[in-house]
């Protein structure tokens, strides 16, 4: 990833996060939106890179 894409994502996040409405106003909650964006904006990457799967294939790895 080159830096004007990962400062595009953080931009990215950090909008998200001042707009986002915490549950109770605290520390750990805004953390816990961070990780939340964080986790969103890699699956996105993901799937533009073709690393994602179908509801399909993940209830097949689910099966043991």
């Amino acid at each position: 990833m080159n830096n004007n894409q990962e400062n595009l994502s953080m931009e990215k996040i950090t909008e998200l996060l001042k707009k986002a409405q915490t549950d109770d106003g605290t520390f750990y909650s805004a953390l816990y939106d961070l990780y939340l964006f964080i986790g969103m904006a890699k699956g996105i990457d993901d799937i533009k890179k073709d690393r994602g799967m179908t509801l399909e294939e993940s209830k097949e790895r689910m099966i043991i």
